[in-house]
């Protein structure tokens, strides 16, 4: 009983300093930005659900840090410049960038999942592991050991192979009526451009080269110029 009642103190006096510290955080930010009380609110709700559901870990408490000094001093986009013109817009009211899409879509192809592995980041807007803003990620990451197998999600011809400073060494696949899929932060690449690949052949390694935190693939499926949702073909 004794022990229950320490515990209960104890996350009593985590919760007082946590709403000190925020009450501090606040009240600084407020002093660089006035906002609203709908947008106050919008701010101050993700944070306690980031404390209530991820039990308060350094990294969740680092991005929703990020959230609220992106938000108060304007750095809310790492792609403001070009999030105009898109049509759709996510559960929180921010526009797509034009080159992205909401629409569901069907590929009648069965597709070879391109990695094994749970997905770690989904397709929509994110704080950016590595720069901590707020950004569209076109695709989809899947975590996976370096050195693992990338495969060809659909038959196709490998359009270009290449080194990019943010999505490290990548391959991308033209499948055809307007159907395009590109893999990214790849340890080694294994095709050339040219080369006719079937689906789930091996066509690079798992990395991290690029921007990136750790190995994993990045997946996009881009139709008519049109970076689409992978979570409707992959589950």
């Amino acid at each position: 009983m004794q022990n229950d009642k320490k515990r209960k103190f104890s996350i009593l006096k985590l919760l007082v300093v946590q709403a000190v510290v925020v009450g501090i955080i606040f009240a600084v930010l407020f002093a660089v930005k006035k906002v609203s009380p709908e947008e106050y609110n919008s701010v101050a709700k993700h944070y306690v659900d980031v404390a209530e559901n991820e039990g308060g870990s350094l990294s969740s408490a680092k991005e929703a840090w990020s959230k609220i000094k992106a938000f108060f001093v304007d750095e809310k986009s790492d792609t403001q410049t070009e999030n105009i013109g898109g049509k759709d817009e996510d559960a929180n009211g921010n526009r797509y960038p034009d080159n992205c899409t909401a629409a569901k879509y069907v590929i009648s192809d069965n597709i070879c999942r391109p990695a094994q592995g749970k997905i770690t980041s989904p397709f929509g807007y994110r704080i950016n592991p590595v720069s901590w803003k707020l950004s569209f990620h076109t695709g989809i990451d899947i975590g996976a050991k370096s050195g693992d197998a990338v495969k060809a999600a659909y038959y196709g011809m490998v359009e270009s192979t290449g080194e990019d400073d943010v999505f490290g060494r990548f391959v991308k696949i033209n499948h055809g009526n307007g159907i395009e899929t590109f893999y990214a932060h790849c340890s080694k690449i294994l095709v050339n451009t040219g080369d006719m690949v079937d689906s789930g052949d091996v066509i690079a390694l798992v990395g991290s080269t690029g921007w990136s935190t750790g190995p994993h693939l990045h997946f996009s499926i881009i139709i008519d110029g049109l970076y689409c949702n992978p979570a409707y073909v992959i589950k």
